[in-house]
Parts: structure tokens; C-alpha cells; sequence
């Protein structure tokens, strides 16, 4: 269990995913190439390029997004860009260690084993604004096996 103490704001840009993991991976792929072109067009320089950045997932009228963001800061923002802001609470986190081709198996395993066989209780994206949230910052290294990514699940708490 994980605390985070303050909200985060970021920013960035949304696609809309479909019902089919394997299609997910492509279009979650190709949105994040074009994510990654878009900071460089813009200038948008985050420690000399050494990002952190978010893959949230949230729904919206029954339909699935992917946000790809990067923490507001003091940057100037592109008007093209969503805002949306993590809230402080407590968060469960897990970690997929290795190519992104097999996230699709660690997001199985947390959904279809683990938290069904835990206590957990994930809160209601009604409160959050997002159903999880992915974290990437200086430990991952695009598909290689000692990858890290951090997955964050809202817990829902008693207060």
C-alpha cells in the first residue's frame, strides 16, 4: 500500500479504446508514439527528457480512454491537451516487470487473481476519475526485461 500525500495534476492527450485487449496494446502503443512526438513539438522538456509520465485509464458513458499525461508543473500546457488530477488517498500498487506486450498479464492477474482472493475494495472511478493508473518514470526501458512500471489502484478506504 502506497500513500500519496498531495493531488498530482497532469495533462495530456486522450484515445478511445475499444473491448479487445489484444487491439488495446496497438492503439495504447501508437497513442503513446504520438504523445511522445507531440512534447517534442511542443518543446515540452521535462529534466532534459528524463519524463514522468502516467497512462491513466478511465471510462466515460460505458466507453474506455487511455490519457497519456505528464505532471502539469510549470509548464505551458497545449490547448489540445486534458487535464486531470490524481487524488491523494491510498493506493495499491503493482509492478510489471519486463516487455509491454505482456502488461495485458499482469493487468489479468491483478484483476482476475489477486484482488479477487484480497480484501481490497477498489474505489468507484465516480470518486477517483479514473479506474488505475500507470507510472512511468526512470526505471522503465521500452521492452526490455528488467522494465519497471508502476500500476496504481485507488483503494477505497473507510473514511
Amino acid at each position: 500500500m502506497k500513500i500519496i500525500e498531495q493531488n498530482i495534476k497532469v495533462c495530456g492527450l486522450v484515445t478511445e479504446l475499444t473491448k479487445s485487449q489484444s487491439e488495446n496494446f496497438g492503439i495504447i502503443q501508437n497513442h503513446w508514439s504520438e504523445f511522445n512526438t507531440e512534447l517534442k513539438r511542443k518543446k515540452l522538456n521535462q529534466n532534459g527528457g528524463n519524463w514522468t509520465k502516467y497512462g491513466i485509464t478511465f471510462k466515460t458513458n460505458k466507453k474506455y480512454f487511455y490519457l497519456t499525461a505528464i505532471p502539469v508543473g510549470n509548464l505551458t500546457i497545449p490547448d489540445n491537451f486534458k487535464h486531470l488530477e490524481i487524488p491523494k488517498g491510498e493506493y495499491e500498487v503493482y509492478s510489471h516487470k519486463g516487455k509491454m506486450e505482456d502488461i495485458k498479464n499482469t493487468f489479468f492477474e491483478i484483476y482476475k487473481v489477486i484482488l479477487p482472493k484480497s480484501n481490497l475494495k477498489i474505489e468507484d472511478q465516480a470518486k477517483t476519475g479514473f479506474i488505475h493508473f500507470e507510472k512511468y518514470d526512470y526505471r522503465f526501458k521500452w521492452n526490455k526485461p528488467n522494465s519497471l512500471i508502476d500500476i496504481y489502484l485507488p483503494i477505497k478506504t473507510n473514511n
